[in-house]
């Protein structure tokens, strides 16, 4: 009766198989079905292009299309006054609610370019009433063009840039979302 008994040790070993198969395949992969509803990125990718855009395109713009950003309104944004100017943001509000960032997310604007030597990035900056290329790290004179809560320097941050001109400058405003 030997000859008809099944083979038992190897149909255990091909079932213990399929079964770690199994559970090794919905280890590796189920996470990914969910991912598009887990917190990722694309939120802060869509919020800092909306940024960029809202302050390039209508806080600054100087209402020509394709034309250069207006100096004054750029200045006004970056120089934390809080005067009426006139432009397209109540200088009153804080940089959060100009941009439309909503609570819990945390950004930065900055406008670099490089000098006429070819070098840079450096720190755009402006005295109240011109805005210059610093030949340095750091603006010697006056102010800085930049707004928003510093840049954390161990975090990950999401980055968009837009290359603009002002004030016979050729600019980049770059806008880091964390």
């Amino acid at each position: 009766m030997t000859g008809n008994r099944g083979q038992t040790t190897i149909d255990f070993a091909i079932g213990t198989s399929v079964f770690l198969i199994t559970v090794a395949f919905v280890v590796a992969f189920v996470p990914g079905i969910f991912q598009p509803f887990a917190d990722g990125p694309q939120e802060e990718l869509a919020g800092v292009d909306r940024i960029a855009d809202t302050l390039v395109y209508d806080l600054l713009d100087d209402g020509d299309s394709g034309a250069p950003l207006d100096r004054e309104c750029t200045i006004a944004f970056f120089d934390g006054d809080s005067t009426d100017t006139g432009c397209a943001f109540d200088d009153g509000d804080s940089f959060a609610s100009q941009v439309g960032l909503s609570a819990g997310h945390h950004a930065n604007v900055t406008l670099v370019a490089g000098d006429s030597g070819g070098g840079g990035p450096h720190p755009v900056c402006s005295d109240g009433t011109r805005i210059t290329v610093s030949a340095t790290d750091e603006c010697t004179s006056g102010f800085a063009l930049d707004a928003g809560e510093p840049v954390p320097p161990d975090g990950a941050s999401v980055i968009g840039r837009r290359v603009v001109y002002v004030d016979g400058t050729t600019a980049t405003v770059i806008v880091r979302m964390w």
